[in-house]
């Protein structure tokens, strides 16, 4: 046999070979290997490599400069698969066998084009099996998660029959209706559905079968059959109809709008709530305008009864005199109690003596009663720091009750006292050191089922009482960091304990000082609208020792000043009335006159008893406050306070 018939015969039993190998050669790699290992004994040919396109760790690339090397391209179908690369000691001897070799590796190229194939099926096999894997999975998740979402969301969703009965509900439905979702199939919408909306729900359903409508939507409100708590629903409801156009199928998904309802009730109760703010608004601008114009009215008529009483040399005179200034100072009181509604009840605190004021206040609401009272109250009774016209409102009220519950006659007993509290002593003070009230009467007592309501605001016993006395005075007491608190016996009477924090010291009545103890000279500025106020001011200051000069308004005070400065004449002292109707008040008086660098004591005076100025007169360019209508004593005692302190450091 020829040397070409034996390499054919060797070539063909490869190729053989091959073929029946190729499936199971993991790759192109492995088949090549397998070519170079069967070819490399063959005659004249020392070494077989292959080449593989992009591989660049492909042995054919070795260098090898002790052979000839001859390359067959391994292409089918104009695709490149590989290339064999024949070493040959003898290039002229391997010429008879390039043919064979040349449809060897043609056949070659077939077998890795269909090996590809079929790896190309196989990889297009497993990825179809991988998609439908995937879609399964998507399908059953997409299924998991519509029961999810159906389940949990947070809305009501019902599936019912033409007749309204339910045939399907999500989890919402044991929440809402109280029971578990099976024992509401085969139930109705009005069986959950509040009494007064029934109506409007069977005229939806009546509407949606004559109309032939396909979508409504409606409000109702649902009872829950165990808590009996209402949950307010809006409903979305389609309806699906039969060929005769009856209802067949009714889909409905609810929204829980409870609290929007509520929302809305709350809304409107604000409107109303602004509304009688507005009202009682306008109120207290009106109350505040009379409270301001009588207390001016008033200063007079006060200013002259306290100078006739100091003149008067008769007893009976005197007493007249004393009483008509125990009523104006009621009317005082009112005024302030009017001033504090207008301005929603911020106290004016001042540092004093619960007594006599407390006494005093009693004594007045007693007068001309059935019912007779006592007091007791230690010597040295701590100060505190209150507001007079608001702890008077409180004695009023509880002194008021207290006489409403002894119609027929009884006792009232006040009395007071210093106390320390501890940490935690009482449930809403603080540590530290009060003054405690007690007013205590002989009537029927207070009903322990009610006894804990008597502070809320509208609760009241009486027939014509509005509710609101106890706890305005609750309120008081509050903003004046105090407590007001109670105890009764039904049958025995009860005891309202009025607590107060104390000032620091004990209030040194030997630092009250009358008009005896300041006595003043030279030249006093006074500025106030109202005639009958300037001239009690005068004649006040007058027996002072002062001389005076009045003006109407602020603009001519300035005027003055001014040219007093330019004269170099000295101002003593200023008094100015606060506001000035359609003038130059005083606030913007004494700003002009201390920018001109005078600094005399100058005072401030209005019927505004709580106008920030008069509270804090000293941030707005004043020595000193007081509140109109006062008494000369009054005036002549902040004259001292604040005049002989001036001088002393002048």
């Amino acid at each position: 046999m020829s040397g070409i018939e034996s390499l054919s015969e060797k070539i063909l039993a490869r190729i053989a070979l091959l073929q029946s190998m190729a499936a199971m050669l993991p790759n192109m790699k492995s088949v090549l290997e397998f070519i170079c290992q069967g070819l490399s004994d063959m005659a004249g040919i020392t070494r077989v490599d292959y080449y593989i396109p992009d591989n660049k760790d492909s042995p054919a690339q070795k260098k090898d400069n002790s052979s000839t090397r001859i390359s067959f391209p391994l292409k089918h179908n104009s695709i490149l698969y590989a290339a064999l690369v024949f070493h040959l000691a003898d290039p002229d001897a391997f010429e008879p066998y390039k043919p064979y070799i040349s449809n060897f590796t043609n056949m070659l190229a077939v077998i890795f084009e269909q090996k590809a194939q079929r790896e190309l099926n196989t990889k297009l096999i497993e990825e179809l099996e991988q998609r439908v894997r995937e879609r399964t999975h998507e399908l059953q998740t997409s299924k998991e998660m519509y029961e999810e979402i159906v389940q949990k969301t947070s809305d009501l969703l019902v599936t019912a029959d033409g007749n309204g009965k339910f045939i399907f509900l999500n989890r919402v439905a044991e929440k809402i209706f109280g029971l578990p979702v099976e024992a509401c199939v085969g139930a109705s919408l009005l069986d959950f559905t509040h009494p007064d909306d029934y109506p409007e729900t069977n005229e939806v359903l009546s509407n949606a079968q004559e109309n032939h409508l396909e979508k409504t939507s409606f409000e109702s409100r649902q009872i829950n059959k165990k808590t009996k708590e209402i949950t307010h629903l809006l409903w979305t409801v389609n309806f699906q109809f039969d060929n005769e156009d009856h209802i067949q199928v009714i889909h409905a998904i609810a929204h829980d709008i409870t609290v929007r309802k509520k929302a809305e009730e709350e809304h409107q109760k604000y409107e109303q709530q602004l509304q009688q703010t507005q009202k009682l608004e306008s109120l207290g601008i009106l109350a505040g305008g009379i409270a301001h114009d009588f207390n001016n009215l008033m200063g007079g008529l006060y200013g002259y009864i306290d100078m006739a009483k100091e003149g008067s040399t008769d007893a009976a005179v005197t007493s007249h005199l004393e009483k008509a200034m125990n009523t104006i100072e009621r009317a005082r009181s009112l005024t302030q109690q009017l001033l504090t509604f207008a301005k929603g009840g911020v106290p004016v605190k001042k540092t004093g003596n619960l007594f006599p004021f407390i006494e005093e206040t009693v004594r007045f609401v007693l007068s001309g009663s059935n019912v007779s009272c006592s007091f007791s109250v230690p010597d040295e009774l701590w100060a505190c720091n209150f507001d007079k016209n608001q702890i008077g409102q409180v004695i009023d009220n509880l002194v008021i009750n207290a006489k409403q519950a002894m119609s027929s006659g009884g006792s009232l007993t006040v009395t007071a006292g210093n106390i320390v509290l501890g940490e935690k002593e009482h449930p809403l003070l603080a540590a530290g050191n009060y003054v405690k009230v007690s007013v205590k009467d002989t009537g029927g007592g207070i009903p322990k089922e009610i006894i804990t309501k008597i502070f809320d605001p509208f609760f009241s016993t009486k027939a014509a009482g509005h509710g609101l006395g106890l706890a305005t005075c609750f309120s008081i007491l509050t903003r004046h960091h105090g407590s007001l608190d109670v105890e009764s016996v039904p049958g025995k009477g009860s005891v309202f304990h009025v607590i107060i924090p104390a000032a620091q010291a004990i209030y040194p009545a030997e630092e009250q000082r009358t008009e005896q103890c300041h006595r003043g000279s030279g030249l006093f500025l006074i500025m106030d609208d109202e005639e009958v106020m300037r001239a009690i001011l005068s004649t006040m200051l007058e027996s002072a020792g002062y001389s005076v000069t009045s003006t109407t308004n602020g603009q001519d005070a300035i005027n003055f000043a001014n040219q007093c400065q330019k004269e170099g004449k000295k101002i003593e002292g200023m008094l100015f009335d606060l506001t000035v109707p359609g003038g130059l008040g005083g606030k913007a008086a004494i700003e002009q006159i201390r920018a001109m660098g005078i600094t005399t004591p100058a005072f401030v005076a209005s019927g505004y008893a709580d106008d920030p100025i008069i509270i804090n007169p000293e941030l707005y360019g004043f020595t000193g406050s007081i509140c109109k209508p006062f008494m000369k004593a009054e005036l002549i005692e902040m004259l001292e306070k604040h005049m002989h302190k001036l001088e002393g450091t002048r």
